[in-house]
């Protein structure tokens, strides 16, 4: 961990599409804030998505955290 803690900003966290476009959260909480020592941050980040069937990968800072194929689709 770094002398000043670790920092978290909403707004470096987007989730994109394969060879497509990239949403960026229409919805955060809380604001940029850091983390110090033994603290934790609950952070809650809504992206309004397409109702299609994609490949999506969140993106975090550092490279992708999470990424669903096409089968978490539910749509027709």
């Amino acid at each position: 961990m770094e002398e000043d803690g670790l920092s978290f900003d909403p707004s470096r966290y987007t989730v994109s599409a394969l060879g497509a476009e990239t949403w960026e959260a229409v919805w955060s909480s809380p604001a940029p804030s850091t983390a110090r020592q033994g603290e934790t941050i609950d952070a809650v980040l809504v992206f309004e998505l397409p109702d299609r069937a994609i490949d999506l990968t969140l993106q975090v800072p550092g490279g992708p955290g999470l990424s669903l194929g096409e089968g978490h689709h539910r749509g027709e």
